[in-house]
């Protein structure tokens, strides 16, 4: 039997989205955000700016601050109007992804004005938490560490502080090993053939750590490079994952510490002035919680985000942002005030640290589709159009008193789906129509719950 080897990926020479201008499906197929894909239209880096103008410079504001940055509110929230259904898929996530992609794809660097590196570390809760929850909202934000890049990139800055000056200027211009610029300070080899020991340079940045704050053996594994398998080796399964086995318990009795105190110490010896934790679903981990759990957990949080106990507090390094919503907040606002963090930033919609991330308007949602079309343009000189869509087709999609963002998305997909399943190279409302007479019938959300409340 002949050996068929397989073909090597490519992008394909042609698409059946063409007659719709279109180079692929824009629109994501469920609209849920997925900070971790590789796919745009999942991972945030498709956002309509405009159409949250007012939400980004409340945020900005607040949080980011480039001529005050240590004046930045230490806890802020993102609200979205609705209960726990409606309240999903409005765009808090989205909005998150956007700011952690303008902050992490330089690290700060352009945000504050070269005055200072800062970083985003992401958590997110796409299911139910039922105990420990102030350590495993430690150990998700440690995965996101370890996935996100700071960490080479301060190993890298800290390498670079501990080179002799004169070696430099050579290791930076070297292209010998397929790497170049910075990225060359983390390549051992390039290095080694510039008169430069890696080992012994890492016994340098081991020292730099350790009076920095570092404890020894999480400062050892960071100055060579191998700090997720210092994560791993506290699990049996050796795997690194947000949510822990059941019985594994080893790294969720150091996550805490090493969050809060080792990385933060970390970060800042690499040079970083301050960062951002983002805590998303934030109804994911408090949901399931009696009472005097709710009181806990505040009361853990305030001392690992406010209070004095740990580097971060003491550096107030980390600003923490919860994404919620108005039902959600109920069970958890009393604890807040309990463990007096209402003090420091009250929960509820109303609050001075609160951004609103309201529905968006007819005008809004279709610049939500727009961007989505515009990535995936076949030829940029409709870019800004609403093509294939005719103004009578958008104006069906969007057709309903409240314009959700997730099934407005949802909707989007299915409607050019069919589209190009019945050869169609425009989008009118019979499309429209015709599209969703063909998807089986779900009950749409129910956005009256909550909203005439919701600010």
């Amino acid at each position: 039997m002949p050996i068929h080897l397989p073909k090597k990926s490519g992008v394909p020479t042609s698409s059946k989205y063409t007659p719709l201008g279109l180079t692929d499906m824009p629109f994501p197929s469920d609209g849920f955000v997925d900070p971790y894909s590789t796919d745009p239209r999942t991972n945030g880096s498709i956002y309509a700016v405009d159409t949250a103008k007012s939400a980004i410079s409340k945020f900005e504001n607040l949080l980011i601050r480039p001529d005050d940055f240590p004046n930045r509110v230490r806890l802020a929230y993102l609200w979205a109007k609705g209960d726990s259904e409606s309240g999903r898929g409005v765009g808090k996530t989205a909005l998150l992804r956007y700011f952690r992609q303008r902050i992490n794809c330089d690290w700060g660097q352009t945000e504050f004005n070269g005055q200072f590196s800062a970083v985003v570390v992401y958590v997110g809760f796409r299911n139910q938490v039922d105990r420990r929850h102030m350590e495993q909202l430690a150990l998700s934000a440690l995965v996101d560490v370890c996935k996100n890049g700071v960490l080479d990139a301060s190993r890298a800055a800290l390498r670079l502080n501990a080179l002799p000056e004169i070696k430099l200027d050579a290791i930076l211009a070297d292209t010998s090993e397929g790497t170049e610029g910075a990225d060359n300070l983390l390549n051992d080899v390039v290095l080694q053939k510039n008169g430069v020991d890696a080992s012994r340079l890492d016994d340098k940045v081991l020292s730099i750590l350790i009076s920095n704050g570092v404890e020894v053996p999480v400062a050892r594994a960071l100055a060579r490079g191998q700090f997720p398998e210092h994560l791993r080796s506290m699990r049996k399964d050796q795997l690194l994952e947000p949510l822990y086995v059941p019985r594994d318990t080893k790294i969720l009795d150091y996550s805490r510490t090493l969050l809060f105190n080792d990385i933060v110490n970390y970060l800042r010896a690499a040079g970083y002035g301050g960062g951002y934790l983002f805590i998303d679903d934030i109804e994911n981990l408090v949901d399931q919680m009696a009472r005097k759990e709710r009181i806990e957990f505040a009361k853990e949080f305030g001392l690992c985000a406010v209070r004095p106990g740990y580097a971060n507090t003491t550096h107030r390094f980390f600003s923490s942002v919860l994404t919620t919503h108005q039902q959600a907040s109920v069970s958890l606002s009393q604890a807040w005030g309990e463990a007096g963090l209402a003090a420091i930033g009250r929960l509820d919609p109303g609050s001075p640290n609160s951004v609103e991330l309201p529905f968006p308007s007819k005008e809004q949602a279709r610049g939500i589709i727009v961007a989505h079309l515009d990535y995936f343009r076949a030829n940029q000189k409709d870019h800004g159009s609403i093509k294939p869509f005719t103004q009578d087709g958008i104006d069906a999609l969007l057709a309903g008193q409240i314009v959700h963002p997730r099934a407005t998305l949802s909707t989007a997909a299915k409607v050019i789906q069919y589209a190009v399943d019945n050869n169609l190279s425009t989008i009118n409302a019979e499309c429209v129509k015709a599209a969703g007479e063909t998807q089986p019938q779900v009950a749409a959300p129910d956005f009256s719950e909550g909203i005439d409340n919701a600010v």
